[in-house]
């Protein structure tokens, strides 16, 4: 367990309300002395009532769940800001105010099937993730090139990329093309994605990149496998569960054990999409937690792009039923059409570690399986809330959803982006004639 990792310092999260963020939150405020800042516009709250997708415990507002936690653990160190990070304007007064030594970036469109909705779908995807992400960038750059800056990425980058091994940094490369060999120096692995959302994920890396070196900058992009678990120290127990991180479990927002899980508790047979032979890198929430507070620790040096591959095992999807299928004699496993795209790739992928969290490899399958049953007796405890209605995937990548009612929360949500970015495009006209005029 991380503890006293930083001391009297202040580390901003934004995608403060969210699964991961939320639960970093936590961790942070309970296991240093720092101050902790929660940034979200809480906009999933309005996604999930556009898919119908229910939580496995409702989560209450910002300021109750702080509340909770003051009273729980008698500190006063986690504190909620409510923010769109497509303003300009408002993000620089945050980051003004706190003057954080480190921003965690868990603000995200975090679903793929949401991201192939429909058309506008992948544009909310684009705008939140990418010019959110570029926007913190800048104000970074315009008030504080010392702040320590985590954006979390995503493994699905390299979804379509079919490699045998996956740096960290960038390497040299040959190939050949017509009888002849060419080389292709100092260059990060090609990625690949097959929806919307890690489309947008490819983008986030290379902006990470670009800014690091253009204006020196400490950026560590985390590809984050898939999360699983329902809780950390924090929350687990029964007393604590006011303080229970988002939990999805339906087809559009939930990964893949946390869905499966909760198919087992209530009985409900676990579904596969396809053969099950496509793999994903996998780790729990606790291992994610422990894993980006020890980032804020490690050297980097401004001007470097530092790249953390943030996962503990890797396993096909069949092999995750199979083995979470084992703890009921009762499971069974079913075969359905995948509705994604996913290559099952022919290679055997050796992904490269960084050194700060190499040690979570140690004893992993036990902690695998102490996880999952971790999960099954937290989800256990809230079967009643769960709808299976909601758990098998209507969303289908090769299918194109036109559909004509579009969704008044990305109507509202495209109509308020298209202000600010109008606003600040005009700003940004104003600021440009002043320099121009002053030579």
């Amino acid at each position: 367990m991380t503890r006293k990792n930083l001391s009297n310092k202040t580390v901003m999260i934004l995608g403060g309300d969210g699964y991961l963020g939320w639960s970093l939150g936590l961790a942070f405020a309970n296991r240093t002395n720092n101050k902790v800042i929660l940034v979200d516009n809480l906009i999933k709250r309005n996604w999930e009532k556009e898919v119908n997708a229910k939580l496995l415990i409702p989560i209450k507002k910002p300021a109750k769940r702080i509340a909770a936690y003051n009273g729980i653990y008698n500190k006063n160190n986690l504190f909620f800001e409510k923010l769109d990070l497509l303003n300009k304007k408002e993000l620089d007064k945050i980051v003004k105010k706190y003057n954080p030594t480190v921003i965690i970036n868990a603000a995200q469109q975090p679903s793929a099937p949401f991201s192939m909705m429909n058309a506008k779908n992948a544009s909310v995807t684009f705008l939140n993730n990418i010019v959110g992400h570029l926007n913190v960038l800048w104000s970074i750059a315009e008030n504080n090139k010392n702040i320590r800056y985590i954006k979390l990425g995503s493994a699905g980058c390299y979804m379509d990329t079919d490699t045998n091994f996956l740096p960290l940094e960038k390497k040299d490369f040959s190939f050949n093309h017509n009888g002849k060999k060419f080389k292709l120096l100092k260059s990060f692995i090609p990625m690949q994605a097959t929806d919307f959302y890690h489309q947008s994920k490819i983008s986030d890396f290379l902006i990470d990149d670009l800014c690091a070196k253009l204006w020196k900058l400490k950026v560590i992009t985390v590809q984050q496998a898939t999360i699983f678990g329902a809780t950390i120290e924090e929350n687990h127990s029964v007393e604590n569960e006011t303080l229970s991180a988002r939990f999805n479990y339906d087809a559009v927002f939930s990964t893949v054990i946390n869905r499966f899980v909760c198919q087992l508790v209530i009985g409900h047979p676990l579904t596969v999409y396809g053969d099950g032979k496509q793999k994903t890198g996998l780790i729990s929430l606790s291992d994610s937690v422990e894993n980006i507070m020890k980032l804020t620790k490690v050297k980097v040096t401004p001007g470097e792009h530092t790249v953390v591959h943030n996962y503990t095992h890797r396993y096909s999807i069949e092999e995750i039923a199979k083995m979470i299928a084992k703890v009921d004699p009762n499971a069974n496993i079913n075969y359905i059409k995948n509705p994604r795209k996913e290559p099952e790739g022919r290679l055997n992928r050796q992904v490269e570690l960084h050194d700060s969290i190499i040690n979570q490899q140690e004893n992993k399958k036990a902690k695998f399986e102490t996880e999952i049953a971790k999960m099954i007796e937290f989800t256990g405890r809230h079967k009643d809330n769960i709808d299976q209605s909601i758990i098998m995937p209507k969303v289908l990548w090769d299918k194109i959803n036109s559909e004509k009612k579009e969704s008044i929360w990305n109507l509202k949500y495209i109509t308020k982006t298209t202000q600010i970015l109008n606003e600040s495009m005009k700003s940004m006209k104003i600021r440009y004639s002043s320099i121009m005029n002053s030579l």
